[in-house]
């Protein structure tokens, strides 16, 4: 067990757990890692190759609102290099451009960099994102930054 705070519930208690509990009729998730509040069973996964959450335990309206919320987000990143000249890396590009996205969003909802990640998200951060983000184009995001950077300098 590890403090992990519950989104649907006051439990901050989370179990360790495999995707054949989590998904016990998906065989092919068996292996898949997650940590799920022993209360309620709301549930997060796993960064990639780890133990490390990637946010807090959610039910399934949550967790289907970050899952839309990722839909719209993540293209504003991916997309990023056609904005640049050919002859720069895209996986660099995309990286940046994911930052930049990320922190767009932080600004916008009045959040930290470290509170803006949709596996924090709850419901209501969830529907503002997406409203916030269907209104963007990486464009109003790249202006936005440069003249961040400006105002900086």
């Amino acid at each position: 067990m590890i403090t992990l705070p519950c989104l649907e519930c006051p439990n901050d208690q989370a179990e360790f757990v495999t995707g054949a509990v989590i998904y016990p009729h998906r065989p092919e998730l068996a292996e898949k890692k997650a940590w799920r509040c022993s209360s309620c069973g709301a549930y997060v996964g796993c960064h990639p190759g780890t133990v490390e959450p990637l946010g807090r335990p959610a039910g399934p309206e949550t967790r289907n609102a970050r899952q839309y919320v990722h839909r719209i987000l993540d293209p504003l990143w991916r997309d990023a290099p056609a904005f640049y000249d050919k002859g720069a890396k895209a996986y660099g590009i995309r990286r940046a451009a994911r930052t930049r996205v990320y922190a767009w969003l932080a600004d916008r909802m009045g959040l930290t960099a470290e509170e803006c990640h949709t596996g924090m998200f709850t419901i209501e951060q969830c529907r503002e994102a997406y409203r916030l983000l269907k209104q963007a184009t990486y464009a109003d995001i790249r202006q936005w930054a440069k003249a961040r950077e400006e105002k900086a300098a």
